[in-house]
């Protein structure tokens, strides 16, 4: 497996740490804290007063420094101790909160809880010009490798997102081809016309070809490209918040022009939304099946068909696994 406490992860939006509220996160089972510190950057804290252990994500944030809800006791962005108070001398205290790494980026808060030097970047949308986005942000009960194989499979659109992305009676015939990417595996859709589904009808005026790529650590995305260029890109960041839950941050990114930016924000917001809430559903009802079969037995394997173009892929790679030129395929099917 890889290890994923030494890759940056989004943990927050840049507007929710702006809102001026602490913010109650959670990356690799560890309960976390988010706020602007005095200095203007991201702090990220453990979410316990080391006092009585209240959650200081339920305090308040003042001139930079985050104070516990029961006594008071105020932190900076390094975990120092700034005030007690009652006690004069109530900021001598050291150190008391670990901090971790944390920066911002792409419009995210990121963290990361054992950087060392062959730590990469963190990972950023494949297109961040000229273009007009919005975030979506849900939690989801599922593990990594379902959410990206979800997120990226076109045959689940028909049934999951019937009406609002493809619909089953009306399929045309699609050449995809599946190559390795540099730290990754992409499918790309060629001789697709727009999909049946409201989604294309509303944003796209031609299709030429539509992507969809996984990237480590954990990163979804799919684009939708026509004669003019870029027509969608939703770049999903897959954070583990733990073993069975991720925080799911979803940049949707248009081609400007299409519209005004305010008026598309509103409503593919709306819309997208609801499609990533249909998502939820069926992947936390799957791992909830698959819950109820463990008392019969070890698990069964999952049985792969021409059609799931990705997922061995992801899985492989997230297993630390290489993937050979056996991936790199084309074939000829119905979406």
């Amino acid at each position: 497996m890889i290890d994923l406490t030494r890759h940056w992860w989004p943990v927050a939006t840049v507007a929710e740490l702006d809102a001026g509220k602490p913010l109650a996160r959670q990356l690799h089972g560890q309960p976390l804290v988010l706020f602007r510190a005095a200095d203007g950057q991201p702090a990220v804290l453990p979410d316990r007063c080391p006092h009585r252990h209240a959650p200081l994500s339920a305090g308040r944030v003042h001139n930079g420094e985050l104070a516990c809800p029961y006594h008071g006791w105020r932190f900076d962005g390094g975990g120092r101790c700034a005030r007690v108070p009652g006690l004069d001398d109530g900021g001598s205290r050291g150190g008391l909160l670990p901090p971790l790494a944390s920066r911002i980026g792409h419009g995210l808060v990121w963290a990361c809880a054992t950087p060392d030097a062959d730590t990469p970047e963190p990972s950023p949308p494949s297109i961040e010009t000229d273009v007009d986005t919005f975030f979506l942000v849900e939690c989801v009960h599922c593990s990594a490798a379902e959410a990206a194989e979800n997120l990226l499979d076109g045959s689940h659109t028909h049934f999951i997102h019937a009406g609002w992305i493809r619909r089953d009676g009306h399929r045309q015939d699609v050449k995809a081809e599946v190559r390795r990417i540099g730290n990754g595996i992409e499918a790309r859709y060629s001789e697709e016309g727009l999909q049946s589904g409201l989604v294309s009808s509303l944003l796209e005026g031609s299709r030429t070809e539509s992507f969809g790529r996984f990237r480590l650590p954990g990163v979804a995305e799919i684009e939708y490209r026509g004669k003019h260029g870029l027509n969608l890109l939703a770049t999903a960041w897959l954070t583990p918040e733990d073993a069975e839950r991720l925080r799911v941050h979803i940049r949707v990114a248009t081609r400007r022009g299409l519209a005004p930016a305010w008026l598309k924000r509103i409503f593919l917001h709306r819309l997208f939304g609801l499609i990533l809430k249909q998502d939820k559903r069926i992947l936390e009802q799957t791992r909830a099946n698959q819950a109820r079969f463990k008392t019969y037995g070890p698990p069964t394997p999952l049985l792969d068909s021409p059609l799931d173009l990705l997922g061995a892929s992801i899985r492989r790679l997230l297993a630390g696994e290489a993937i050979d030129t056996s991936v790199d395929r084309e074939i000829r099917c119905r979406l």
